[in-house]
């Protein structure tokens, strides 16, 4: 029932959502998306949703024009989605009909202000407690950026396979993270052997699963959306499984460099610690570790996911039968993977880098910073 209600839904909003698809080739509307300041909110009242016994609040807008052929012009309106002030600035879409009449509606909130002060923040915090570490951090985060969109996002919507394309890429944004971070040091590369292994050994686990579920990568109207987009020729369940691979990558890479610092830094401490006495140290960290990031891990995609639980619970749905929804049961597999993940990512990590230091000397302070602040401490 609920599969075929979210698929009226998804049809319901194909049809009349905000882009007017259907109806920008029905009447062959001409339109445009201007940036436009609330001069006013002329009137303010409920009215009922069709359909449904709540009410939303309807605002009629005074908007003025501040780009386009007509910037200063002042334009009215209604809107319903976002409750707007005077001086708010927006966007709004302009349409022309085949019959000549046009129109203006509300399309957006003006969001890059907030969201450039908020990167600004994020930047001087980072370099401030981080230093020299935290600007290679910066760097590596905007190749993993870079990665995604120039690399991964081409790949899948050309219809390269998605759970090998992404494992591929993920292999390729972990090497950026780990050296570009934490240079070219024993540990890193230790760390970055250790979590790819556990990279692929999870993909394979969610592979496996994903198929023995049957789950078919619907789970979320933004799929519906790409499936209708591309035509059906992408494979949304193996859109599924890379999006959980490439979820995990930030948190395996946490562990794992964790674990091979900690193990140089036990081998630092006593140079007579031999593999048994390094690894059985070192994964004592690691289970603590571990306990921690997967209550993480469990708890932000439970974040994500969190209206969708209010919308079950309010719904009265039965626990058990809930879960066997796809949409659910698609988040469940989500953490439990990257759960799995993570835990295999540990032991791995950890039996490499007790390897490689029983057999080797630590003299000094590995990878000192230049800044008496850029110290990485685990």
């Amino acid at each position: 029932m609920w599969r075929a209600s979210f698929s009226k839904l998804a049809v319901l909003l194909l049809i009349s959502g905000p882009s007017f698809g259907l109806a920008q080739t029905v009447h062959q509307e001409v339109q445009e998306r201007l940036s436009a300041e609330v001069l006013e909110v002329v009137k303010e009242y409920d009215r009922t949703i069709t359909g449904t016994n709540a009410t939303a609040t309807v605002q009629e807008v005074r908007a003025t024009l501040l780009e386009g052929d007509r910037a200063g012009e002042v334009v009215r309106f209604e809107s319903e989605l976002v409750r707007l002030e005077s001086g708010d600035h927006i966007f709004v879409d302009h349409r022309v009909l085949i019959s000549g009449e046009e129109y203006f509606s509300y399309a957006d909130f003006e969001r890059r202000p907030v969201l450039a002060l908020l990167a600004a923040l994020f930047v001087l915090l980072l370099l401030c407690l981080s230093g020299w570490q935290g600007v290679r951090a910066l760097l590596s985060l905007g190749a993993s950026v870079i990665c995604i969109f120039f690399l991964l996002v081409p790949a899948l919507l050309a219809g390269y396979d998605p759970a090998l394309a992404s494992m591929v890429i993920a292999g390729g944004i972990l090497a950026l993270v780990l050296f570009g971070t934490h240079g070219f040091t024993a540990r890193t590369t230790i760390a970055f052997v250790g979590t790819f292994s556990a990279v692929v050994v999870t993909c394979l686990i969610a592979w496996l699963s994903t198929n023995a579920m049957r789950l078919s990568g619907f789970g979320s109207d933004a799929s519906v959306y790409l499936n209708f987009a591309t035509n059906g020729t992408l494979d949304l369940s193996g859109l599924l499984l890379g999006s959980i691979i490439i979820g995990i990558l930030g948190v395996l890479d946490d562990v794992s460099i964790t674990q091979a610092s900690v193990t140089e830094q036990l081998k630092h401490a006593n140079p007579s610690f031999q593999f048994t006495d390094l690894y059985r140290r070192a994964i004592t960290v690691g289970r603590d570790h571990i306990g921690s990031l997967v209550n993480t891990l469990a708890l932000a995609y439970v974040g994500v996911s969190l209206p969708l639980i209010l919308l079950y619970v309010h719904a009265d749905s039965a626990l058990f039968l809930s879960l066997n929804q796809e949409v659910i049961a698609a988040e469940v597999v989500r953490i439990l993977v990257g759960s799995i993940g993570l835990m295999l990512a540990v032991p791995a990590t950890t039996a490499a880098a007790a390897w490689y230091f029983s057999r080797h000397t630590v003299d000094e302070e590995p990878e000192a910073s230049p800044c008496a602040h850029g110290h990485h401490h685990h």
